[in-house]
């Protein structure tokens, strides 16, 4: 019989099945491939997504995320090609410009929820705090990028805890906080994204005036 017992997952830190840490080891062997050699911008996430039809470095079935950021960094969809192609070559210019997307929790969190309710935000706060120590190490001694972006609002106590770390002159932040990923087809959003990315003013610091 196949044994189910519960180990301990480095992804999330918290006990998991085997079929957890399988799916995480997928998750990481997709993200590999499109890995720059030297990062120039690390963005961060809360988690990825629950299935893992839908991961960032699928491509992903769902393209909520994928579009979001990669239109968000100009990097638009080719109708030369299918779009299977044309999101692995999306990936590929990501990866050339020296961007790469990690997340906060590498495993889904939402993956243990049992229904379809919004996310206990105070569980957030706890996974935040739990997980933090152990991204800025990964920041620090793996990833090595020049700067880091933080996206979504969820990840605004991270802001806060990186700012009392060495990560803190790395952080490109609007106005003291996380990255908004811009709607699709909001040219003003879009804009706005670019511009703390273009910046490239890493400050751990909110501007005067704010």
């Amino acid at each position: 019989m196949t044994n189910s017992t519960p180990i301990l997952c480095d992804g999330c830190g918290l006990q998991a099945p085997p079929q957890h840490i399988a799916e995480r080891v997928r998750r990481l062997e997709r993200s590999t491939r499109f890995r720059p050699i030297h990062i120039d911008v690390l963005f961060i996430a809360l988690d990825p997504a629950a299935r893992v039809e839908d991961d960032f470095y699928g491509p992903p079935e769902s393209l909520e995320l994928f579009d979001s950021l990669l239109n968000g960094v100009d990097i638009r969809e080719s109708v030369e090609l299918n779009p299977t192609e044309s999101g692995a070559a999306r990936l590929l210019e990501f990866q050339k410009r020296g961007y790469y997307l990690t997340f906060l929790s590498e495993c889904a969190l939402t993956q243990r929820e049992s229904d379809a309710r919004p996310r206990d935000k105070g569980a957030e706060l706890q996974h935040i705090s739990r997980l933090a120590p152990a991204l800025s190490r990964r920041i620090r001694f793996n990833y090595r990028p020049k700067h880091v972006a933080l996206l979504g609002g969820n990840l605004n106590p991270l802001v806060e805890i990186l700012r009392q770390s060495e990560i803190a002159p790395l952080l490109l932040l609007d106005h003291g906080q996380p990255l908004r990923l811009p709607a699709a087809g909001d040219a003003v959003s879009q804009a706005r994204f670019r511009g703390v990315l273009s910046g490239k003013a890493p400050s751990g610091a909110t501007p005067a005036g704010m």
